[in-house]
């Protein structure tokens, strides 16, 4: 699917929601399962009677599993990406990360290969 947001600096509970009611908007009558990591907005009750609201399915990554986390799978490529560039100065630096994001997290592959894994994980059929 299309990203329909971006998350901000702060991941209070009040934020988590927002984002869950954009995530609705945008994708009405579908099911969304959401993968969230532990963190403490993520897992409040707060956040988890609204996303039940919304009709939202919430999976929690267990602790210690960051080959569960797509987010580790991107930073590792990253960095062995970028490994051997040499830039001349923080906006490019800046620029190259950008770009090398966009790259990865746009890979197909690397969603099939992320689902499978934690699907697998799951064990769901």
């Amino acid at each position: 699917g299309n990203s329909v947001v971006q998350w901000k600096e702060t991941e209070e509970k009040e934020r988590i929601c927002e984002v869950l009611e954009a995530v609705r908007e945008q994708n009405p009558g579908k099911r969304i399962l959401l993968v969230l990591d532990k963190h403490g907005s993520h897992i409040c009750e707060y956040t988890r009677k609204r996303a039940h609201q919304l009709g939202i399915d919430l999976v929690f990554l267990p602790s210690g599993s960051p080959h569960l986390n797509p987010i580790e799978q991107v930073w590792k490529y990253l960095k062995w990406t970028m490994a051997p560039i040499i830039v001349e100065n923080e906006d490019e630096f800046h620029e190259l990360v950008k770009d090398v994001f966009d790259q990865v997290t746009q890979r197909v592959s690397f969603a099939k290969s992320w689902c499978k894994k934690f699907l697998d994980f799951q064990k769901f059929p």
